[in-house]
């Protein structure tokens, strides 16, 4: 007899890579892609509801100037009309229709860019944009009630020329604030 010792090593069988780590890694990646797609269509909805209102504030402020000159145009070419005594009153009320007429296309305009403004689409968590699309109603309403006024009752000459344009500041502010240019 030996004193040898014979040792059979069976191996053990050879493992199937361990599939946890690729899985976590892969919803990492994924969780990263959807969180960083995301943030990119946010930022492009912001970036874009800035150029709509800013836009918007452009188109406002100069209709509501160029309305100011063509109702102010009219009233100069009627107005010696108007208020002369020797003018029949059927005359003088066409004369007037046509000021109110002039200041009515004004006020519809702005109430078709407020209609634009007001769908404008701002995501909840946007808001600054909230607020500058906020401003931007109220002064285009503002901007319309004027011009509403005028084309109801032209009449009163003092009123039709002692409003002028509105002050902006408020939206310029709340635009800048929200970051657009």
């Amino acid at each position: 007899m030996s004193d040898t010792l014979t040792l059979e090593y069976l191996g053990t069988p050879e493992r199937g890579r361990r599939r946890a780590p690729f899985v976590v890694l892969s919803i990492v990646v994924l969780m990263a892609m959807v969180a960083g797609g995301f943030l990119w269509w946010s930022d492009s909805a912001r970036q874009q509801v800035n150029g709509e209102l800013a836009a918007a504030f452009g188109e406002s402020t100069a209709r509501a100037a160029s309305g100011e000159r063509q109702v102010q145009g009219t009233l100069a070419y009627a107005s010696p009309m108007i208020w002369s005594a020797s003018v029949p009153e059927d005359v003088r009320d066409d004369l007037r229709a046509l000021v109110e007429a002039s200041a009515a296309e004004v006020a519809a305009d702005l109430g078709d860019l407020r209609d634009r403004v007001a769908a404008t689409t701002v995501l909840p968590w946007h808001e600054p944009q909230a607020k500058a699309r906020a401003e931007l109603l109220a002064l285009i309403d503002a901007q319309r009630d004027r011009f509403d006024r005028i084309a109801n009752d032209a009449s009163d000459i003092d009123r039709v020329l002692a409003d002028g344009p509105l002050p902006t500041g408020a939206v310029e502010e709340a635009l800048r604030a929200s970051g657009a240019e």
